[in-house]
């Protein structure tokens, strides 16, 4: 077994611990993660794998994966950092700690940040896709990250102002959708112009906001390719980028009920999306 860390002052459990600070994750290219399930998850997508801290004693779970992951040639030994529980605390982001943290690093060419024209050339015209305007809660974007995997959206697409792909609380909700779904992330005041660019791809895009004019979802008829615009949590979404949408669309509900928040609306969205 490799030497113990047991300084909480060591320089590489100081560089973890500094990751939880999105301008070093910027600089470093690197984020971390806690937890088996996620690590499980970055195996079997080949994410690039910085290190891996595990708690001392080792448990028999995580010391199964990492020999397994050692065996088919997807880790390197070197990479496994073991720490004292003392050590790990400082670490570990989590009120109830399995033992690992993974720092990996960010998959740059699955989350693309682009200029319109590039992104309305890299988005297919057949793809399903979610857009995201100013999405700012980082639980929710990885819950509408998680929903858009699982149901089969092929790409989202963010304005810049979305909340950060690899905050903790973004990575964590989404349960491993960060390692394989693509997204695309264009300025703010740039995604107007790529909703007008995709609808000259020959998509509908509607907006998914309150307005008198609004059509109940589920009354029209979606084509492949159509898509939904999801927006803030509290202000929804900005006229220009109604305006540039080909309608509007609101969610069915019984009277004196609160709006659905976002990413239950985005769920809903998706859905329709994506049935036959």
């Amino acid at each position: 077994m490799k030497d113990l860390i047991t300084s909480r002052q060591n320089p590489r459990v100081l560089a973890v611990c500094a990751l939880a600070d999105k301008k070093k994750r910027r600089q470093s290219g690197l984020f971390r993660f806690d937890g088996i399930k996620l690590l499980r998850e970055a195996l079997s997508e080949n994410l690039s794998i910085d290190s891996i801290f595990v708690r001392d004693p080792i448990g028999e779970e995580i010391d199964s994966i990492l020999r397994c992951a050692i065996e088919q040639e997807t880790l390197d030994a070197d990479r496994i950092i073991f720490v004292s529980e003392s050590v790990f605390d400082k670490i570990s982001e989590e009120h109830s700690p399995e033992g690992i943290v993974t720092v990996a690093h960010c998959p740059t060419a699955l989350h693309r940040i682009c200029d319109v024209e590039s992104a309305a050339d890299l988005i297919g015209s057949e793809e399903r896709i979610l857009i995201l305007e100013s999405l700012r809660d980082p639980g929710n974007l990885g819950t509408v990250m998680r929903s858009c995997a699982a149901l089969g959206i092929d790409r989202m697409i963010m304005s810049s102002d979305c909340a950060e792909l690899y905050n903790p609380k973004t990575v964590r909700s989404a349960m491993g959708a960060l390692f394989r779904l693509p997204t695309v992330t264009v300025a703010s005041e740039d995604l107007p112009s790529l909703i007008l660019a995709l609808r000259k791809q020959g998509r509908c895009v509607y907006a998914a906001a309150l307005r008198e004019d609004a059509k109940p979802i589920g009354s029209f008829s979606l084509k492949c390719g159509d898509c939904f615009v999801i927006g803030n949590e509290g202000h929804g979404l900005s006229d220009a980028t109604v305006a540039a949408c080909d309608d509007a669309a609101i969610i069915p509900m019984r009277e004196g009920n609160e709006s659905l928040n976002a990413a239950a609306a985005a769920a809903i969205c998706i859905w329709e999306t994506v049935r036959p």
